[in-house]
């Protein structure tokens, strides 16, 4: 309100949009919304038009005539918000009516998609502080629900926030028990799922990376009884809208999900969210779990990690960082077909290059980097695209060259598989050394290494309706927290007592190991409290080798253990 730069990072459902919803009420003028994605600003939009709020959106969804309607009640004043893309600022109608908005304040979401670090990095975020100062540079409010410090500093250099007021809230809620659930075998995840399902009632959002298995997932729950909605890329705008919608009305409706769906979806009493693949970052995992429990009760918050998944995220890792070559086949395939380009579609440019999978991505970010600079302009969709100018390959920033941030991300996945797999530091306080936050003390009560996860989980959740006494075969269960043994009590350190076992021996061998003249360590009895006779008097048994001795010097002679009186029926011994 008093027009400081702001960088907000705030748990997933703790609020944030208010923070730029509330000035634009108070404010003249209009508040400049960027956001990642069309489906997520209608969301927006339609909550705010029915609260009587002025919000449109400026995007490619909509036709010709709703965008100029939108533009007009923009510079006439008459909206309160207006939602765009990062890409918007690109296009040349945007451009030519960009002054004459009347900006008040620029609110930006996800704003860690701004940094070269970040999980989900765009590179039309990385422009929006040049996207800034063509517009007047108003005071901006970025807003994000994970980001490291890393990501912190580098979203305030980028956007070239003046001052800002950084606020940290962390990044998870106290009613959200986090738990991670080591699988063996893809077959264990079936009926631990179904499972869960059963023993936790209310809606729920169970996660997978892969659409095929995300499809297996569902007909082999189909099979145990267990019904579930679908949501994933590959289905239709109008089947993705129906799955969303039969969701959100449900009571306890369960959705299988790719990490498409979720972004928007305002329902506060989800009581799990469960990972059927481990996710590419801790950043990821955050913001989904997120997702549960909004209402404040308690939810469930469980990753079911095998370690083959995490070839699928390298995979995905791999198809996300393009580099240099890649990009420069891109640019090469769109010039070599010179005026023919604006008869190709997506698919063509797909063949040209060998892009072997949809799943893919380089190709998407390459035609996004070649917009950005300039290189291309239009769109291969709709037949439009053209190349304006020869791209220099000294116009791209060094870590793409380098591929510095191939290697990030990496390491980001290993620090993820450290998370699931750590077993005696609690999940909050190593989020909390992961994101740079202040670490919470003592037994959080609501994690698998603070507390027996099972045990609170039968406790603290209710049942599913009508679910009943279900037992699954082959059902896989958090670890027991590990107990760390500590040598401290009470501030007093313990120390060996002088008749322990360990100083006898050291004691009685001098610290090194007493060996027979042939080499081998003879066995000894130990027998406390009994005094040892001397070897020397017995009635001509020897039972070791006596060892050499110099004339004219006495040895000591060597304490023999004490022996038992043999009976007559003993056998005699070897030395006899």
């Amino acid at each position: 309100m008093a027009g400081r730069d702001v960088l907000l990072m705030s748990p997933t459902g703790s609020g944030k949009s208010l923070t730029y919803q509330l000035p634009a009420l108070a404010l003249d003028g209009l508040v400049l919304v960027v956001s990642p994605l069309i489906a997520l600003m209608k969301d927006q939009v339609d909550a705010l038009q029915a609260k009587g709020i002025a919000a449109r959106a400026l995007n490619s969804s909509l036709t010709v005539k709703q965008q100029d309607d939108a533009v007009k009640a923009a510079i006439a004043g008459e909206l309160d918000l207006l939602y765009i893309t990062p890409e918007r600022f690109r296009t040349a109608k945007f451009q030519a009516i960009e002054s004459q908005l009347p900006i008040a304040r620029l609110a930006i979401d996800e704003a860690h998609c701004i940094s070269q670090w970040g999980h989900d990095f765009r590179p039309d975020y990385s422009k929006l502080g040049e996207y800034r100062e063509r517009i007047g540079n108003p005071p901006v409010i970025a807003m994000t629900a994970t980001a490291t410090k890393k990501v912190i500093n580098d979203v305030t250099r980028s956007l070239h926030l003046d001052k800002p007021l950084v606020l940290r809230a962390g990044i998870e809620r106290k009613n959200l028990f986090m738990a991670c659930t080591r699988v063996r075998t893809v077959d264990e995840k079936v009926p631990t799922i179904a499972s869960r399902i059963a023993e936790i009632g209310g809606p729920g959002i169970v996660y997978s990376a892969v659409i095929k298995d995300l499809e297996a997932l569902r007909d082999a729950l189909v099979e145990l009884g267990v019904p579930s909605l679908v949501y994933h890329g590959k289905l239709q705008s109008a089947e993705r809208k129906s799955m969303q919608e039969a969701f959100m009305e449900a009571e306890d409706g369960v959705v299988l999900a790719t990490n498409a769906f979720g972004m928007g979806v305002d329902k506060a009493d989800i009581r799990f969210v469960i990972h059927a693949q481990v996710p590419g970052t801790l950043e990821n995992w955050a913001q989904e779990v997120g997702r549960a429990g909004r209402d404040s009760k308690n939810a469930w918050c469980e990753l079911l990690y095998l370690e083959e998944d995490l070839a699928i995220q390298q995979s995905f890792i791999e198809w996300q960082n393009p580099d240099l070559a890649y990009l420069m086949k891109v640019y090469e395939a769109i010039r070599g077909w010179g005026d023919r380009v604006q008869t190709k579609d997506f698919d063509d440019l797909r063949q040209e290059v060998g892009l072997e999978t949809k799943a893919d991505q380089r190709l998407t970010l390459c035609m996004r980097w070649l917009g950005m600079l300039g290189a291309i302009e239009g769109r291969l969709g709709d037949h439009s695209l053209r190349l304006v100018r020869p791209l220099d390959p000294d116009d791209l920033p060094e870590y793409l060259k380098s591929g510095k941030k191939l290697e990030m991300d990496l390491k980001a996945l290993y620090r993820m598989m450290r998370f699931a797999k750590s077993r005696k530091v609690c999940r909050r306080v190593l989020l909390a050394r992961y994101f740079d936050l202040r670490e919470p003390h003592g037994n959080c009560g609501a994690c698998d290494n603070c507390v027996n996860a099972t045990e609170w989980r039968h406790r603290e959740m209710e049942p599913r309706e009508g679910a009943g006494p279900v037992h699954f075969e082959g059902v896989a269960e958090p670890d027991a927290p590990v107990r760390r043994k500590s040598s401290r009590k009470a501030g007093k350190t313990t120390r060996k007592k002088p008749g322990s076992r360990r100083g006898a021996k050291k004691k009685r061998t001098g610290g090194e190991a007493q060996t027979t003249t042939d080499g081998e360590a003879p066995k000894r009895k130990r027998r406390r409290g009994r005094r040892r006779k001397k070897a020397g008097a017995q009635s001509g048994e020897q039972t070791t080798t006596p060892p050499p001795q110099s004339s004219g010097e006495a040895k000591p002679k060597r304490k023999q253990p004490r022996r038992r009186r043999k009976k007559p029926s003993d056998p005699p011994s070897e030395a006899e």
